[in-house]
């Protein structure tokens, strides 16, 4: 982790009396963890289980008033994240998706100049997210402005 971010979530932590929950994916050497929420592969050849969706993450996060996402890759392991939580969000309370604040500006896409570029994918997925509720924001956006967030 960037030492600044790390440094901004441990004097968060101090002052606001609430420890960092940090959630590390891809534990799992036979499932690829593109979201943290869910690995990609649940079960086996066999149908075994082997790996599971973290329930416990998603309920706390939708404790919370608001859900702020930022992170690498846009195109990717955030936009699955996002996905996934959707998805949860779905099977639960549609209002909820309200709650999540996508910071556009502070994620990006892959892109490998003259090889791939996910820009439109990302941005795609973004646009989808924002018309199931969720509020794609900047970082630069006056806080007045982030609706249901107290200030």
């Amino acid at each position: 982790m960037v030492s600044a971010v790390e440094e901004a979530i441990f004097f968060y932590g101090i002052a606001r009396y609430c420890p960092p929950d940090f959630q590390v994916k891809g534990s799992n050497p036979f499932t690829e963890n593109y979201s943290v929420i869910s690995p990609e592969v649940l079960e086996d050849a066999q149908g075994n289980q082997i790996a599971e969706k973290n329930a416990r993450f998603v309920r706390a996060l939708l404790e919370f008033d608001a859900v702020i996402i930022a992170g690498q890759a846009k195109s990717h392991c955030v936009a699955w994240t996002i996905d996934d939580l959707l998805s949860e969000i779905g099977t639960l309370d549609k209002k909820l998706a309200k709650k999540v604040y996508l910071l556009e500006d502070c994620t990006s896409p892959v892109v490998i100049p003259g090889v791939v570029d996910y820009t439109d994918e990302a941005n795609a997925a973004f646009q989808r997210f924002s018309d199931a509720g969720m509020h794609v924001f900047r970082s630069t956006d006056a806080l007045e402005s982030w609706s249901g967030i107290a200030l």
